[in-house]
């Protein structure tokens, strides 16, 4: 097995590669019709120097070369803030039941057969944990994430899952962002909250009032409406106004809290994750969001994982739109649903200066949908696999139709993919001292099928391209 440790000296170079790319190319300039803050420019021109985005106009305000036109509506890159990156190279888990809460299908044999053995066997292997990561993010990409939370951690305070370092914003682990240091991050990321030590809860409620911790995601309320059991967890949270409640917090799934817990959460500032799709396929129900957003809770949107969730964040936006419109009235309006895929959950992670939003200065991630109609939020809603133009995340393509990414990256190796049946073509940046990161995603895919086959399952597809895939 290959050394688990890169050389110190290493890593902290390491920490500005995924921005290196980037920092060494020409300013260039996109046009299409740009989604920015509070307004939409039809024919507009967004200029990349570096890392960052460096304007964003109507295109005849631009001066200088020509800019490349893209044909698309472009988006800020959408943000997943509940996932479990490494679950997702299984395939999709059918149950046969729905359940009451969360701890319940976690005992059931069925769960264990099809998910936890297969997922514990490949994580527990170094160098498969890493190709699990990868594939992972490659799969959030495909579905137009550029940033996600929930990789890989590292085992026993090492830095061993440097393998992360290339891809996608792991804002939990490694934002990428220029201050950003591997397993560093003020933005924590907890599935059992209830499970922490008492050290750890008190580290996390005293950094949150002290800025040390500045986003604290946790799964809580988990269940069919009306659990008892799930639904008690708001108040283990409470703990009578001093426990985990507070400016900085965000629950992920809330789906037995009711409206005057909503009401609670708005007063103490803490934010929603709401995950529609996996909630139910396992509950039979989803969140009361509408409670929750009249309460003023602001509403993030999360995948969860593609076992029983969506495959990625455009699949689950899409799901949530399908939901949304079966609503009377409807919750959301379009503009509402794609801003909980982007400048809500920059908020949330408490990266709303940087992310999140077409605007000056902001980090360029950015995600390019083929221009279809004319209303570009309705367009994201219903885009699939096969729209996506371009993904670049701080001002680095890494993933998109051929004539785009060859058009960007004239002097780089590019892996071919075809996508639901169109001509994709992927980068993965190598990252110095770190064996892992040297694989093609062939390698990758190749090595996760052959160790899944052993446990009598198979490597997950990397994005939804049967017509119908919503249930």
């Amino acid at each position: 097995m290959a050394n688990r440790h890169a050389p110190a000296a290493s890593l902290l170079f390491l920490l500005s590669l995924t921005a290196g790319l980037a920092q060494t190319q020409a300013p260039l300039a996109l046009r299409g019709t740009l989604v920015a803050p509070g307004q939409v420019l039809p024919d507009g021109v967004l200029v990349v120097s570096g890392n960052k985005i460096a304007a964003v106009s109507a295109a005849g305000a631009v001066t200088g070369s020509a800019p490349i036109e893209t044909g698309s509506f472009i988006y800020p890159g959408l943000i997943d803030l509940h996932d479990h990156i490494t679950w997702n190279v299984l395939p999709r888990w059918k149950p046969s039941q729905l359940f009451m809460n969360r701890y319940e299908w976690q005992q059931t044999a069925a769960y264990s057969v099809a998910l936890d053995q297969p997922h514990y066997a490949v994580t527990s292997d170094h160098a498969l944990a890493c190709d699990a990561d990868r594939f992972g993010e490659v799969k959030a990409i495909v579905g137009g994430a550029t940033s996600v939370v929930g990789g890989l951690a590292p085992t026993s305070g090492s830095n061993d899952n440097a393998c992360i370092l290339g891809l996608t914003r792991n804002l939990d682990i490694d934002g990428g962002f220029d201050a950003s240091a591997l397993n560093k991050e003020k933005v924590w990321y907890v599935t059992f909250p209830f499970k922490m030590s008492l050290t750890a809860t008190d580290e996390a409620r005293s950094g949150l009032d002290s800025g040390a911790v500045t986003a604290l995601l946790i799964h809580a309320g988990e269940g069919r409406p009306g659990d008892a059991s799930a639904a008690r967890e708001f108040a283990m949270l409470d703990k009578g106004g001093d426990g985990l409640l507070r400016a900085g917090v965000s629950v992920i799934h809330a789906t037995a809290f009711n409206a005057a817990d909503f009401q609670q959460m708005a007063k103490a500032q803490v934010g929603l994750i709401w995950s529609p799709r996996s909630n139910i396929e396992l509950y039979g129900a989803t969140t009361d969001v509408g409670s929750a957003k009249a309460a003023g809770v602001k509403i993030a949107i999360g995948p969860d994982w593609s076992p029983t969730g969506s495959d990625g964040m455009m699949e689950e936006l899409k799901y949530a739109a399908t939901w949304n419109a079966d609503q009377e009235p409807p919750v959301f309006t379009s503009a509402e649903l794609v801003g909980m895929a982007t400048a809500v959950p920059a908020q949330l992670a408490a990266a709303g200066n940087e992310i999140g939003s077409l605007a000056s200065g902001f980090y360029a991630d950015l995600l390019l949908i083929r221009k279809t109609g004319t209303d570009p939020y309705q367009a994201l809603l219903q885009a699939g696999p096969a729209d996506v133009r371009l993904v670049m995340i701080g001002g680095k393509p890494v993933y998109g139709d051929a004539d785009l990414m060859d058009r960007l990256l004239p002097q780089r190796t590019l892996e071919e993919l075809t996508v639901c049946g169109v001509a994709k073509k992927l980068y993965l940046e190598p990252q110095t001292g770190i064996p892992e990161t040297q694989k093609s995603f062939r390698q990758i895919s190749s090595e996760l099928e052959a160790a899944l086959s052993s446990w009598g399952t198979s490597l997950a597809e990397l994005a939804p391209c049967a017509s119908g895939n919503l249930p």
